[in-house]
């Protein structure tokens, strides 16, 4: 999986452009763009799961890698 696998993902058709995640985005990675959210600063992402935890439609979400012991 590439970099851009595992940064947070925007449902655009879920946001309401509240700007909650991008007011509390610690590293300025989330901005708005035509109403909607978006990383716009993909190398300031943390992957701190801030934004995840604020939206308030549940339009956000870090996809995780989860590995089974054999």
């Amino acid at each position: 999986m590439n970099v851009g696998e595992w940064m947070p993902r925007v449902a655009a058709a879920t946001c309401n452009g509240c700007g909650d995640c991008v007011a509390q985005c610690p590293t300025g990675a989330l901005g708005l763009q035509n109403g909607k959210a978006v990383l716009v600063e993909l190398s300031k992402c943390t992957y701190c799961a801030t934004c995840e935890s604020v939206c308030p439609v549940g339009a956000i979400e870090l996809p995780y890698l989860v590995l089974r012991s054999q």
